[in-house]
């Protein structure tokens, strides 16, 4: 599983060396929007108790992605 792992981040890592304007945006703009569900995610976790805990932790998650796609790249 930890080869498959490094596999998996040089890609990416690789990916955003890419000389394409537009695919540099898209790999920005997706970075927002992951970015922001996982910030959003950790926050309603925080927040939700007993089984609201994993609502508010989608929610979270939902409303950060949607705050992600607010950043220039995504515009």
């Amino acid at each position: 599983m930890k080869p498959l792992l490094m596999i998996a981040a040089l890609a990416l890592a690789l990916a955003g060396c890419t000389q394409n304007p537009q695919t540099n945006r898209e790999l920005m703009c997706a970075g927002g929007v992951l970015g922001g569900a996982a910030v959003g995610g950790l926050l309603g976790n925080q927040i939700g108790g007993g089984g609201g805990k994993q609502l508010a932790t989608a929610a979270g998650a939902g409303l950060g992605a949607a705050a992600g796609t607010q950043i220039d790249s995504c515009q």
